[in-house]
């Protein structure tokens, strides 16, 4: 988890966690919801909930098309603007993974 403070309420914080946790878990949500004593539709409901506030991507949010402007070969400056209105800049090459992982801290997402 980031060590960023979003404004989040204790319970936010929670739901949040719990999501993650679903998420890297690789099970359906119903199955980590019965696995850990947790009601299925708050899961969606807190899911649906941090998704409005823009701390979790949306399905469709989590691939989004991209434009390229002003690329060449010799310039490798990023700056990428995500749905929630946050912005990434960085320079140099980068491979898939970094990128990834750099959008996923960016997200709030493990």
């Amino acid at each position: 988890m980031l060590d960023v403070d979003l404004g989040l309420s204790a319970k936010q914080r929670y739901w949040l966690e719990r999501i993650r946790e679903c998420e890297e878990s690789g099970q359906t949500t119903k199955g980590y919801a019965d696995a850990h004593s947790l009601s299925v539709t708050a899961l969606y409901t807190w899911r649906k909930r941090l998704v409005k506030r823009g701390l979790w991507p949306s399905k469709a949010e989590r691939f989004q098309r991209v434009q390229l402007t002003g690329f060449t070969r010799s310039s490798c400056e990023w700056r990428i603007t995500l749905p929630n209105g946050v912005q990434v800049e960085f320079s140099g090459l980068a491979d898939g993974a970094e990128v990834s992982a750099v959008l996923c801290a960016a997200m709030g997402v493990r």
